[in-house]
């Protein structure tokens, strides 16, 4: 007969019970050895980024601190001109002197904002502006040059650096 208080003997083929771990807390020397190697990987990916994308041409480096000031014109053709004003009317009212001319990158970034000039008939029925951007940064692959809301038009850096932008817009 057996006792209902007998110790059951343990299982010999059963695995012996592991250990629970005990949390003795982080050690510092591990937080700081991780932050130098997430430094250390953050800063090769910039430099490595930066290499790669640059965007220059052969010779200019991107970030090379230099800036022009793009020039050129803009000419509006629809005619109807007299020969003492200058200007855009009915879907071309939007181009006049001071009208916006945006200058952005590959990218699309703003990299510069001007304006038209004053603008001068030239006796075809069309009117041609002076165009400007001041402090374009140098180095880019190309440029869009936008006036208004008109679209973006790519303009060739040695166009841009020596004022040669030659825009138009109508018939």
């Amino acid at each position: 007969m057996t006792s209902a208080f007998e110790p059951v003997p343990p299982d010999p083929w059963a695995p012996p019970a592991a250990p629970r771990p005990t949390r003795t807390g982080t050690n510092p020397w591990h937080l700081l050895l991780a932050a130098a190697g997430g430094a250390a990987l953050v800063g090769a990916l910039w430099v490595g980024l930066d290499l790669a994308g640059s965007g220059a041409p052969a010779g200019i480096p991107a970030n090379s601190g230099e800036a022009f000031d793009l020039r050129g014109t803009f000419t509006l053709n629809s005619g109807g001109y007299g020969y003492s004003t200058c200007g855009g009317s009915g879907g071309y009212s939007d181009i006049s002197p001071g009208t916006a001319v945006t200058v952005y990158n590959a990218a699309g970034t703003v990299l510069s904002q001007g304006a038209l000039g004053t603008g001068r008939p030239n006796g075809t029925g069309s009117c041609v502006f002076t165009l400007s951007a001041p402090n374009v940064p140098a180095g880019e692959k190309f440029y869009l040059v936008e006036v208004s809301h008109r679209g973006r038009i790519m303009v060739q850096p040695e166009d841009a650096r020596n004022g040669n932008v030659a825009l138009s817009l109508g018939n």
